[in-house]
């Protein structure tokens, strides 16, 4: 299976990550490229892949590709839709 395939199947283009508590994000950030720390800063729990590839002028596969390194890293975990929920 290829790497975009394996991508593909991980997560679509509305899927909501955010960064591990506890994880250095400015330290983290510091030694990434610049299109990459863009990316990490943006996270905030509720962006989509979607819309952190219109926010940051990207494709969303290029997107989709520097959140998997980031799963991959330990950077970063998914948010399950459940947690958007709130008590009304």
């Amino acid at each position: 299976m290829t790497e975009y395939q394996t991508q593909e199947r991980a997560f679509g283009t509305f899927a909501v990550f955010r960064v591990i508590s506890g994880t250095p994000t400015m330290t983290i950030a510091s030694q990434l490229p610049r299109r990459d720390r863009w990316v990490l800063l943006l996270l905030d729990g509720r962006r989509s892949v979607a819309g952190l590839a219109r926010l940051t002028q990207r494709s969303e596969l290029d997107v989709a590709s520097t959140l998997a390194r980031f799963l991959q890293w330990g950077y970063i975990e998914p948010v399950h839709t459940v947690e958007f929920r709130t008590v009304g």
